[in-house]
C-alpha cells in the first residue's frame, strides 16, 4: 500500500513537473516570438526625431532641408498637441455633462461646436505643416511627399506613418 502510494505521488510530481516546464518554455517562446516582430517593425509612428529620420529618408532631404523641415515639425507638434489636449478636455466636459443629473442639450451642442472648431484647426494646421514641407522639397520630392502623406491620413482621420497601427481606444 505505501508502495503504491508513493508510486503515485511520484507520478503526480512528474506530471506537474512536465507541465510547469511546458508553462516555462511556452512563455519564453512567445516572448522570444514578440520581440523579433518588435524588431523587425520600424519604429515610424512617433512625433519629433523619428518623424525627421522618417521623413529625411523617405525624401532624401538634404541638409539644407533638414533645419527648416525640423523647425515645421516642432510647429507643427507643438500646435496639434496643443489642439488634441484642448479636444480632450472637451470630451472629458461632454462626457461630464452627460453623465449630470440634469444634463443640457444645450451645453452639449456649445460642447460639439467647440470639438468641430478644434477639429478644423487640426485639419488646417496639418494642411499648413504639408505646404510648408512641400515648399522645402523640389520636385521629385513633392511627388514623394504626396504619396507619403496619403499613406498617413487613413479613413478613420487618425494619422500614422506607414508599418504601424495605432491601438484603439483612447488616444496616443
Amino acid at each position: 500500500m505505501m508502495f503504491r502510494n508513493v508510486k503515485l505521488l511520484s507520478w503526480l510530481v512528474v506530471i506537474l513537473l512536465v507541465t510547469n516546464l511546458a508553462t516555462i518554455a511556452t512563455v519564453f517562446y512567445h516572448t522570444h516570438q514578440e520581440t523579433i516582430a518588435q524588431k523587425g517593425e520600424p519604429e515610424t509612428d512617433a512625433p519629433g526625431d523619428r518623424r525627421t529620420r522618417f521623413f529625411k529618408e523617405q525624401l532624401n532631404l538634404s541638409d539644407d532641408q533638414l533645419e527648416p523641415f525640423r523647425e515645421a515639425n516642432r510647429r507643427f507638434n507643438r500646435h496639434a498637441r496643443g489642439i488634441s489636449q484642448t479636444m480632450s478636455q472637451l470630451r472629458v466636459d461632454m462626457l461630464d455633462e452627460l453623465f449630470a443629473d440634469s444634463a443640457s442639450r444645450d451645453n452639449l451642442q456649445q460642447i460639439a461646436r467647440k470639438v468641430g472648431m478644434q477639429h478644423e484647426d487640426l485639419k488646417m494646421a496639418t494642411c499648413d505643416f504639408y505646404l510648408e514641407l512641400k515648399s522645402i522639397c523640389n520636385d521629385q520630392q513633392r511627388m514623394q511627399l504626396a504619396t507619403i502623406f496619403q499613406s498617413l491620413l487613413n479613413s478613420d482621420e487618425r494619422v500614422k506613418l506607414p508599418g504601424r497601427q495605432h491601438r484603439k481606444g483612447r488616444p496616443q
